[in-house]
């Protein structure tokens, strides 16, 4: 009588010894039982070859198997995805790296079901994002290729002072969408400019006179100057007023932090202030177009706000110049409020 190997059990109950499938057994393959010499175990040897082909058989097929299993992981991983492997467009790739690289100064990310604007910054669903933009933008009947261009995330321009990052962003509702926005580049390693309240010891307040390019009018505005990487604000704020007005302070008290433009701008600006004494002449950039520093008392300030403008002698006409500068609107304010002036 034949024993079964307890080592491989499984593999024997499972072989199917039917004769229409293992013609190693099959009797038609057998030699003629007989009851006399060598032939009586003909068969026995004959079925014994063949469960061992089978067994054999159905090991190699369990080691292909298990090699299968143990490089298919591997060969993912060296291949990887044909959506890992899509290389990203240079512009969405150079602002997941200023993410990764200023998480602070581009902001925490949010969560849109506590009613924030989140951004998200998963390449997967930025594509998606991407493209319900895409398609709402051509519903309204913009251009294909406009569309295009208006829903690409990333960062859209850049120079050697601002940067213009698009972002993919879900909305309180659960809406998807893009938003726009632009930063100082000095405002990746902090505050990228400091204003400053100059108060004479009459409680005047010393402010720039100036011609600004962007509204392309005279302007009332107070000091401020860019810090530059490792300066601490009291720094430039020192710098700056003296390069502008030609004064000095040598204590500051901060009044607080302002956004200018919080739909647009990423900046966030501290103010400072504190007692000045004149030390010289101004140094400006050719690029500042400063005409004079006047001071006025606060109720003068205040009245300028209310109207709109300061009348002052500028080329011999007078201008009305605008008095509407957020900084010293907030810097008088704060500065009323903490008994400064």
């Amino acid at each position: 009588m034949l024993r079964r190997n307890p080592f491989i059990p499984n593999v024997i109950e499972n072989l199917d010894l039917r004769a229409s499938q293992s013609p190693g057994i099959g009797r038609s393959n057998l030699a003629p039982i007989s009851n006399s010499g060598d032939d009586s175990i003909a068969p026995i040897v004959g079925a014994f070859a063949s469960v061992l082909n089978q067994i054999f058989s159905h090991l190699r097929y369990i080691s292909c198997f298990c090699a299968f299993l143990f490089f298919s992981p591997l060969n993912c991983f060296a291949e990887g995805t044909p959506e890992r492997n899509k290389e990203l467009p240079p512009s969405l790739a150079r602002y997941l790296l200023l993410f990764k690289e200023h998480p602070e100064s581009l902001g925490p990310l949010g969560k849109w079901r506590s009613g924030e604007i989140e951004i998200t910054v998963n390449p997967e669903q930025i594509q998606k994002i991407e493209n319900q933009t895409r398609l709402r933008l051509i519903s309204k009947g913009v251009q294909e290729s406009d569309a295009a261009k208006w829903s690409s995330v990333g960062i859209i321009a850049e120079d050697n002072y601002w940067v213009w990052v698009r972002d993919a962003v879900i909305f309180p509702s659960g809406v998807y969408g893009t938003y726009d926005r632009l930063m100082w580049k000095a405002s990746l390693n902090g505050f990228p400019t400091v204003a400053v309240l100059p108060l004479l010891s009459t409680k005047k307040v010393v402010v720039n006179v100036s011609y600004k390019h962007a509204t392309r009018s005279w302007e009332i505005e107070l000091p401020r100057g860019q810090k530059k990487n490792g300066e601490s604000i009291e720094k430039a704020a020192g710098r700056g007023l003296k390069e502008e007005t030609g004064y000095q302070i040598n204590k500051f008290t901060q009044l607080g932090t302002i956004a200018p433009d919080s739909g647009t701008l990423t900046s966030i600006i501290p103010v400072l202030c504190g007692e000045v004494i004149h030390s010289g002449e101004s140094w400006r950039k050719y690029s500042k177009a400063i005409l004079q520093n006047p001071s006025f008392s606060k109720e003068e300030l205040k009245e300028g706000f209310a109207k709109g403008y300061i009348e002052m002698l500028i080329n011999g006409e007078i201008v009305k110049v605008n008095c509407r500068d957020s900084f010293l609107t907030f810097a008088i304010l704060q500065a009323e409020m903490k008994g400064f002036l």
